[in-house]
């Protein structure tokens, strides 16, 4: 089984009346083969939240970049911060 990784996303839409669950949803279409573990909703300001989010994503080179990229072509988002990137253990299956 390929190496996977757990990216947390912090994304900002661009205005205060961009629905987050359409962003999840687009999320989700983007990548069909990967996993939304959890995601918040986080007060930034004026009636503004903030997305933050754990995904699922291959562990190989320039991941990161290009989640950042894809995420930021979505209509309604202003600016996309990986937070964090660690390896994802799956427990469910052996070592």
């Amino acid at each position: 089984m390929p190496r996977k990784v757990i990216m947390t996303i912090k994304i900002f839409p661009d205005s205060d009346e961009v629905q987050l669950e359409k962003i999840i949803s687009e999320i989700k279409q983007l990548f069909p083969d990967e996993q939304i573990i959890n995601y918040a909703q986080e007060p930034i300001a004026y009636g503004i939240n903030a997305l933050i989010l754990n995904i699922t994503a291959p562990e190989e080179e320039g991941v990161s970049q290009t989640y950042e990229d894809k995420i930021k072509a979505i209509s309604g988002v202003g600016e996309v911060y990986i937070e964090n990137v660690r390896r994802f253990v799956d427990v469910r299956e052996p070592f």
